[in-house]
């Protein structure tokens, strides 16, 4: 999986792209039960559920405070289900923590790279199973 976070001028963007098939794979042993997501209908009616899953898979903390990533948007580009969610921040960004598990039950040697873009300084990460966690400086 992918993730972008971008916070310009108080307004802050998370992007996270997944392929289709390992969401899927992955939303089976969460809820411990088949939810197909091929199309951008079963993909709006699983929404409630894929919420609840990024929300427990991919943490993020600002200056020690955690952000309630919701009001998600889906998008289903050929095999690459691509989640949104925007929010205001309206403090100095000091720090970023993020602790990202998307994935890790059903690959050991997934990677998981995020981007992140806080006033036009960018920084990246790739987590692993063993590297889930990663803390960011401003």
């Amino acid at each position: 999986s992918s993730s972008k976070i971008v916070i310009i001028n108080e307004t802050a963007e998370v992007n996270i792209k997944i392929f289709r098939d390992d969401l899927e794979d992955d939303l089976r042993l969460f809820y411990s039960k088949s939810i197909s997501i091929d199309n951008d209908i079963k993909l709006q009616n699983a929404s409630s559920e894929i919420d609840a899953y990024i929300q427990k898979k991919f943490e993020l903390r600002i200056n020690n405070s955690k952000i309630k990533l919701s009001h998600f948007k889906y998008n289903l580009i050929n095999d690459l289900v691509e989640i949104s969610s925007s929010f205001t921040y309206k403090k100095d960004v000091e720090e970023i923590k993020i602790i990202n598990n998307i994935l890790f039950e059903v690959y050991k040697i997934q990677k998981n790279v995020v981007f992140i873009n806080v006033e036009k300084q960018s920084k990246s990460h790739i987590f692993s199973f063993s590297d889930r966690e990663k803390t960011f400086s401003y």
